[in-house]
This record gives C-alpha cells, structure tokens and sequence, in this order.
C-alpha cells in the first residue's frame, strides 16, 4: 500500500477529488497528504480533510506567496493546528529560483518550523537553489521534516538523510539526466514517494494522478536495479515510521 506524501487536491482542474481518491485507492494509493500552499484554501484542504477520512491536511505557506501574508495569519495558522490535531505543517520553504533574497523567506520558514516544533506535527519543505541556507535550518528542525519534490544533487540528498530527514521522491527526478546515479545514491529508508498532484508529470500539461504512484514504484526499482516487491516493501515501512505507525 502507498500514501501520496504530497498532493494538492484542492487544485486540480480536469479531474474531481472523489474520483481521484477512488482511482488512488484501487490501485492501492490508501492515503494522501494534502498541503495548502497560500491562507486562502486553508479552509478548503481542512473541508476535504473531514469528508474524506484518507485524506491528513498541511497547513502553510508556499515561499512563492509569502508576499501576500501577514503576522496575522499565523496566529490563525496556530488555530488551524489546534484545531485539527492530525494536520501536518506545510507545505513552506525557500525557493531562490522564484526570489533571489532569501532572507524574509527564511524568517517565514522559522515561524512554520516553531509551529511543527511546539505541536509536534510533520513539517513540509519546499527548497530550490536553497542548499546553504537549509542546511543551516537542520539543528532547528522538526526530526520528522520531509524535503518535497526532491530533485537535487546526489550529495545534497545524501546531507539531508544524514540528519535523518526524509525526502519526497516523484515524477521530476526522473527528468534529470543523471537520476540513475541519484537515486542509486540516496538512502532507500528514508524517501517517501509523491505525485505533488496535479503537478509534475512526466507530460506536460497533463494532470499527475496518484493511481500512478505504483508506476513511480516500478520506474525507481527499475534505475537502481531491485525488484518492484522489494522496494514497495520498503517504501510501505518507511511510510509506517514516518508516521509513527508500527
């Protein structure tokens, strides 16, 4: 069974929730985690997250709109926490590629990483063109922090597993080049597989769907060479532990 780490339900345009989670579910996709990305569909990703019981909420602040937040807001993200207890922090970060100083995007990123800290709740990691800066973040982390959408160097993913955080796999990385020599690198324990639904699919402009995580499963087995029963069985307990599960 898998859990779709990262998927943006609200968001998708061509394909309703329910048949998305229904088509998940029978091919074996059993839950979703499914994080805001902007204070405006907070209340949408928290209404998905009651009528659909496989479906866990994360609230947060994407860096790419962090322009378009106050102090305000997370004083109501810390009510949104409270008020539902499963929710995870997220999805936030630093992104360089989309704005070159970093400096306020890192003060946003501390007020998120204090929140999954002081509710001991799963944080959410949106990092591009980012290395130095999280890297100096890692003391302050949550111990169960996830760096979504990982697609970078060998030796940046092995730095991050160092530290015991975990990395969310999809679609994308298997666009680079040297992807074999990637995920041959990485610690297998300690990556999570996403959609980042509806986003980043091997196609353009068609809408990734998390029935196809099984299809991801078989493409990484595939590059480093292991079985597909193999490597579903450790993504299914790495699963187990990041969420505490026994």
């Amino acid at each position: 069974m898998y859990i779709d780490s990262h998927i943006h339900l609200q968001d998708y345009k061509t394909h309703n929730v329910k048949n998305v989670v229904t088509n998940a579910i029978k091919n074996k996709v059993m839950h979703f985690i499914n994080p805001s990305a902007h204070p405006s569909d907070w209340n949408t990703v928290a209404a998905l997250a009651v009528q659909y019981p496989e479906i866990t909420p994360a609230f947060g602040v994407h860096p790419w709109y962090i322009t378009e937040t106050s102090s305000n807001q997370f004083h109501q993200l810390e009510e949104m926490l409270k008020l539902y207890p499963n929710a995870w922090v997220g999805e936030c970060g630093i992104d360089k590629l989309k704005n070159p100083n970093p400096e306020t995007q890192t003060e946003i990123l501390k007020k998120h990483i204090e929140l999954a800290n002081k509710y001991h709740r799963p944080l959410i990691i949106h990092a591009v063109k980012a290395d130095s800066e999280m890297s100096s973040l890692f003391p302050i982390l949550p111990q169960l922090t996830i760096f979504h959408s990982f697609a970078g160097s060998a030796e940046w993913g092995k730095a991050i597993q160092k530290h015991g955080f975990y990395l969310g796999i999809n679609f994308s990385i298997l666009r680079k080049k040297n992807a074999a020599e990637i995920l041959q690198t990485l610690n297998l324990r300690q990556i999570l597989l996403e959609t980042d639904g509806p986003y980043q699919n091997i196609e353009r402009d068609i809408e990734t769907l998390p029935e196809n995580l099984p299809q991801l499963a078989q493409k990484i087995a595939d590059f480093i060479h292991i079985p597909y029963a193999e490597l579903a069985t450790i993504i299914e307990k790495n699963q187990r532990e990041f969420l505490g599960e026994k």
